[in-house]
C-alpha cells in the first residue's frame, strides 16, 4: 500500500453519537453551497433543454435508432478516456478557478452549436465533432464540481449535499425536457440550443458571488501526473471495498440506465406520444428522482447505507423492466417516475460511501474514477441502440435491466461489506 495514505475509516459511515439528526434542507444555510446550487439548477436545465434537442435532431438527420447510440457513444467515450485526467486536476488546482473554466468553455460552444442549426448547416458529422467536446468538458466539470461539495459542507452533511445537489439537478430535468419538447414543437431545435447557452451565464454569476473556502485550493503537490494515477490505483488496489462500488456504477450504467437513449423511440413507436410525450417522460423521470432526492435529504447521516444501496439498485432494475413492458403512457409515466426515484437512491447512497471512505489527498482522483461510469454509458447507449434495430427497444432494455437485477442480486448475497457499510 502507498505510504502516507490512511485506510477508509467505517466510523465516517456512522451516526455519531449525540449528533442531531440534519434537517432535510440543512446544507442550503451554507451561502457557498446555496448558490452553487441555485446557478447549478438554471444550468442545467438548459443542459436538459439541450439533451431533449440533441436527440430529437439526431432522429430528424438519421431517423435511425443505431445512429442515435453513435452519437451517444461520441458524447460519452471522452468521459471513459480523459474523465480521469479531471480527477487529477481536482486534486492540483484550485477547484473554483477551475470550475468556472470550464462553464465558460461549454458556453462557447453552446452558442456555436446553436448557431449551426440556426443557419440550417448542421449535418451529421457536425453533431458527433461537438458532443465529444461537451463530453470531456461536462466530465471534468462534474468530477470538480463533486469534490468541491466536499470542501463546501465536510463530511457531517455531504450526504445531505449531494442529495440536495441530485434534487435541484433533477428538479431541472422536469423543467427542461418538459421546455424541451415544447420548444421543439413550436420554434424548433434551434432555440432549445440557444437557452442552453445562455443558461451557463447563471452558474458563472453565482461562482462570481461565492467566497471559495481555502480546502478547495491546491498546491499541485504530484509533478508527474502519471505519479498521481499510479497513487489512484495502488490505493484502490488494496482497498476493495472502494474498488467494489465503482464497478457495481460501472454495470449499472452500463446495463441499465440506457432508458434515456431510447426514450425518443418509446415515445414515438411504442407509447405513440411524439415529443411531448418524449420530454414528459424525461419530466417523469426527473420528478422521481426529485422527491427521491428529498427522501434521502431528510435521512440525513443514516446508518446500513451500504443495504441500501443494493436494495435501491435492484428495485431500480426491475422498474425498468416493467416499463420496457408498458404499452400505455400513463402507466410508462408512473413507472419511469419510480424509475427517477430509485435511480437517486441508489447513485446518492453510493457516491455518499466513496467520498467518505477516501482520504482527502485522493478524493478528486478516486471520483475521477467512478465517474468514469459516464464514459461507460455511452458504450451501454451504444449497444442500447444496436439491440434496439435488432430486437427492438422494450426487449433490449428489458436484458440490459436483467443483468443489472441479476449482478445486484450477487452481491447483495456474497459481499457482506457492503451491506455492512
Amino acid at each position: 500500500m502507498k505510504p502516507g495514505f490512511p485506510p477508509p475509516s467505517p466510523e465516517l459511515t456512522a451516526e455519531r453519537p449525540g449528533k442531531k439528526s440534519l434537517k432535510t434542507f440543512s446544507a442550503l444555510k451554507n451561502r457557498n453551497y446555496r448558490l452553487l446550487w441555485i446557478g447549478g439548477v438554471l444550468s442545467h436545465t438548459g443542459d436538459d433543454i439541450q439533451l431533449v434537442a440533441v436527440s430529437w435532431l439526431v432522429m430528424l438527420l438519421t431517423h435511425s435508432p443505431f445512429l442515435m447510440g453513435v452519437a451517444n457513444l461520441f458524447q460519452g467515450l471522452p468521459r471513459l478516456f480523459f474523465g480521469i485526467i479531471g480527477g487529477v486536476l481536482a486534486d492540483r488546482k484550485d477547484r473554483h478557478r477551475l470550475l468556472m473554466i470550464y462553464q465558460t468553455t461549454e458556453m462557447f460552444f453552446a452558442f456555436l452549436f446553436s448557431i449551426l442549426v440556426f443557419t440550417g448547416k448542421i449535418q451529421f458529422w457536425h453533431v458527433l465533432v461537438l458532443l465529444p467536446i461537451f463530453g470531456f468538458l461536462k466530465s471534468v466539470y462534474q468530477i470538480s464540481r463533486q469534490a468541491y461539495l466536499f470542501d463546501l459542507v465536510g463530511k457531517e452533511e455531504l450526504m445531505n449535499a449531494l442529495a440536495l445537489h441530485s434534487t435541484g439537478m433533477n428538479l431541472a430535468k422536469i423543467i427542461g425536457p418538459s421546455i424541451g419538447g415544447i420548444i421543439i414543437g413550436i420554434w424548433g431545435v434551434g432555440w432549445c440550443l440557444l437557452l442552453n447557452a445562455l443558461s451557463f451565464i447563471a452558474i458563472l454569476i453565482s461562482f462570481l458571488m461565492m467566497k471559495p473556502p481555502a480546502s478547495s485550493q491546491r498546491t499541485g503537490h504530484a509533478p508527474d501526473i502519471f505519479q498521481s494515477l499510479g497513487e489512484t490505483f495502488v490505493y484502490l488496489r488494496h482497498h476493495g471495498t472502494i474498488l467494489l462500488l465503482i464497478t457495481i456504477s460501472f454495470v449499472i450504467m452500463a446495463f441499465g440506465m440506457q432508458s434515456q437513449v431510447i426514450l425518443p423511440l418509446f415515445a414515438e413507436y411504442v407509447l405513440k406520444a411524439g415529443a411531448s410525450g418524449y420530454g414528459f417522460l424525461m419530466a417523469a423521470m426527473g420528478a422521481g428522482a426529485v422527491v427521491g432526492g428529498i427522501i434521502v435529504a431528510s435521512l440525513g447521516n443514516m446508518k446500513a447505507k451500504g443495504l441500501f444501496f443494493l436494495l435501491s439498485s435492484l428495485i431500480c432494475a426491475f422498474l425498468l423492466i416493467l416499463f420496457s413492458c408498458s404499452p400505455w403512457f400513463t402507466l410508462s409515466l408512473f413507472l419511469i417516475f419510480l424509475v427517477g426515484m430509485a435511480d437517486l437512491f441508489s447513485k446518492t447512497t453510493n457516491q455518499t460511501l466513496i467520498q467518505l471512505l477516501s482520504p482527502d489527498e485522493l478524493r478528486g482522483r478516486i471520483l475521477g474514477v467512478f465517474m468514469l461510469d459516464r464514459g461507460i454509458k455511452p458504450l451501454g447507449g451504444f449497444m442500447m441502440g444496436v439491440g434496439a434495430s435488432l430486437l427492438g427497444a422494450p426487449l433490449a432494455l428489458a436484458l440490459g435491466a436483467g443483468v443489472c437485477m441479476a449482478f445486484t442480486l450477487s452481491l447483495l448475497f456474497k459481499a457482506p461489506q457492503i451491506r455492512k457499510l
